[in-house]
């Protein structure tokens, strides 16, 4: 460490830990980033995929070295056969590179001014007093203990640093996402759509995806699922299946695996003079399971309050709620909503499943020429997304 004293200590280089860094050292504070592996960005661990370039560049300037695929469509494939497609005639997302594009941001944060420390293992953090906080940090078989006005957990969907703060941060296994994902040197017939696939028929309590990376000329392929039921395929073996039903004869270059946190929000992620950021925060959505542009948003949001916290002289936690209300309102209702649709498709039984996937179909194809009673079944089946009061039981009456 170059100093024992920072104003601001922020735990993991993924997204949002070097976008907070970023922005934070880009304002004049002074900024230790830890990362606990030996390299920014290795290995990955996610599908990659994220909103469009637009919206990227609301945040940063975009590097087109780690853009792998513009995707202008999705298919869904449900339950009984059933193949929903839609073709946008705009960009609706893109493929990254996450490599490229985390060791990108952390190289941003340092340009601006933040300290960067790789192998840099975070393992303690003490109460909070006037000085602030002193954090522990474990790098080349020393430890070292730094003093911080402000620590931000970054650390990730396995965070341990909201817990040592006193925080209520354990991920529950019911809302708790386990995936594995392969990487297939093969190039797949829809290369600028995501594909996937859910239902009765191949994993319910979550789904199978394959994103494709043009430039590179592989896919993710990867599958993940809620507590799955007694007896059912690991989600190596159900990847593999899949490999092995659409890319016979490709190789499989690396197999990653992890938790993904979809339970929404955490109710209660700050603390005096600390706060939380990205998966740590549960800032997934738990539809998708996707993350990056959330812990994008939660970093901006994190360092817009940090800062209006010190020129206030107020980093307490019922100043930092703040910071927590605004990431409630810029993108976890929509959380909230996401996961009352997922709630509700995944508690149908088959035969109700099938019907819905049929009507979404002609929901995307255009076709409304439908029966009374299946446009209610589509019409409660949005209001149960939004409203909890909304059972399933009023929905089939």
């Amino acid at each position: 460490m170059k100093s024992n004293k920072y104003d601001v200590v922020i735990i993991g280089a993924g997204p949002s830990g070097s976008m907070c860094a970023r922005n934070l050292a880009r304002n004049g504070y002074n900024v230790l980033l830890c990362e606990k592996r030996p390299v920014v960005g290795v290995p990955v661990r996610c599908g990659e995929a994220t909103g469009p370039v637009k919206r990227l560049s609301d945040f940063m300037t975009v590097n087109e070295n780690y853009i792998e695929t513009r995707f202008t469509g999705v298919i869904l494939n449900g339950p009984s056969g059933i193949s929903i497609r839609y073709d946008a005639n705009k960009e609706l997302g893109v493929m990254l590179d996450r490599t490229i594009f985390d060791q990108d941001l952390a190289n941003q944060a340092v340009r601006e001014g933040a300290e960067l420390q790789v192998d840099a293992r975070v393992m303690a953090i003490s109460t909070s007093s006037m000085a602030g906080r002193r954090v522990t940090i474990e790098q080349a078989g020393k430890s070292f203990e730094v003093e911080a006005a402000m620590v931000v957990g970054s650390d990730g969907a396995e965070s341990l640093s909201g817990r040592w703060v006193g925080l209520k941060t354990r991920q529950l296994p019911p809302l708790t996402c386990s995936a594995i994902e392969l990487r297939v040197k093969a190039e797949d017939p829809n290369p600028n759509h995501l594909t996937f696939w859910q239902g009765h028929d191949t994993i319910n309590k979550g789904y199978i995806w394959v994103f494709p990376k043009v430039k590179s000329k592989v896919v993710n392929l990867g599958s993940g699922e809620l507590v799955p039921k007694m007896g059912a395929k690991n989600m190596y073996d159900l990847s593999m299946e899949y490999k092995n039903k659409l890319y016979p004869d490709a190789e499989v270059e690396e197999v990653h695996g992890g938790c993904v946190p979809v339970s929404g929000n955490l109710e209660d992620y700050t603390a005096d003079r600390f706060l939380l950021s990205g998966d740590a925060a549960h800032h997934t959505n738990p539809l998708t399971g996707g993350g990056i542009m959330a812990s994008i948003v939660a970093a901006e949001t994190a360092a817009k309050w940090i800062d209006k916290g010190f020129k206030a002289g107020d980093l307490s936690k019922n100043f930092l709620m703040q910071y927590q209300e605004e990431c409630w309102n810029r993108f976890g209702k929509n959380h909230r909503k996401e996961a009352r649709i997922r709630d509700f498709v995944l508690g149908l039984g088959n035969r109700d499943q099938e019907t819905f996937y049929r009507i979404f179909k002609n929901m995307v194809g255009g076709n409304f020429s439908l029966p009374s009673r299946t446009i209610g079944f589509t019409k409660l089946g949005l209001l149960a997304a939004m409203n909890p009061k909304l059972t399933k039981k009023s929905f089939f009456s």
